[in-house]
């Protein structure tokens, strides 16, 4: 992804107590924690994007509007679910790979993968209606998907980027990976460990309102909710798959946001259920 990057990497994640990621029988990728080194975002304009899923005509809409807006190279990074419910998922995936932009694994990319990998294995299974364009995808898209991390920080900004959130209180090398890809609130009773713990269910309260870590974590995921903003957290899926837009913000060297773009949707493509 995007050219050079330093790694926290699957050999380091085995010797940490994190738990795997159990939802779904998908391999790791080569990094779960990426980090871009401050060398490579020098002088560039940081774009973190919402939740794509599919809308490619959206994205491009939104990425040429971003170009337009700053005299700046940009360095781009999705919060993940490039794909799944929207109308163009392969041409997401080949520009976002073509482009050098940077990406975090959300649950619908991690369900892609999974179907992709039953897929290429077993003769005899069957793709669902809702998958068949899986069938187009390249091994290149595959791969892609395969080695997208669960977060990427930016210790020049003071950001990390992760698609459903994490939990207040525990070292990134700690968290719980499925947490990452699927929470949505923290249910603040005792737990095993004597602790709140992530839900991806309703009960409990949105995760960043416990969040007051020193780096600002820009999220997707949630869309009901929509466009969330505290003082340390901001979340970007506004919907655009359902209706709404594609939301992109310019995050300066203080992790604080420059500027908000978005993009209205062309079309309903998902009915929100």
């Amino acid at each position: 992804m995007g050219g050079l990057i330093s790694y926290i990497s699957t050999s380091v994640f085995h010797q940490t107590n994190t738990k795997p990621d159990l939802r779904s029988n998908v391999p790791l990728p080569s990094t779960i924690h990426a980090i871009i080194q401050p060398s490579i975002i020098k002088n560039r304009a940081l774009f973190i994007v919402g939740d794509v899923h599919g809308c490619y005509d959206e994205m491009r809409e939104l990425l040429e509007k971003a170009k337009n807006a700053t005299p700046k190279e940009m360095t781009v990074v999705f919060v993940g679910d490039l794909v799944n419910k929207g109308p163009k998922n392969k041409q997401v995936l080949d520009y976002v790979q073509e482009s050098g932009a940077y990406s975090v694994r959300g649950n619908h990319d991690n369900a892609v993968l999974y179907q992709c990998l039953s897929y290429q294995s077993d003769t005899n299974y069957e793709v669902s209606a809702r998958y068949e364009w899986i069938c187009d995808l390249s091994q290149e898209n595959i791969d892609y998907l395969r080695d997208l991390p669960y977060t990427i920080k930016i210790p020049s900004h003071n950001v990390i980027i992760v698609h459903a959130g994490l939990l207040p209180g525990k070292p990134l090398e700690h968290q719980n990976l499925s947490d990452m890809i699927v929470m949505r609130n923290v249910i603040d009773r005792d737990y095993f460990d004597g602790g709140p713990y992530a839900s991806e269910i309703a009960g409990g309260s949105p995760w960043i309102r416990y969040w007051g870590g020193k780096d600002h974590i820009y999220f997707g995921h949630d869309a009901v909710r929509g466009l969330q903003q505290s003082t340390f957290a901001t979340g970007l899926d506004t919907g655009c798959v359902y209706g709404g837009c594609l939301t992109g913000v310019f995050v300066n060297e203080s992790g604080e946001i420059d500027s908000m773009l978005q993009v209205k949707a062309k079309d309903v493509y998902k009915p929100v259920s």
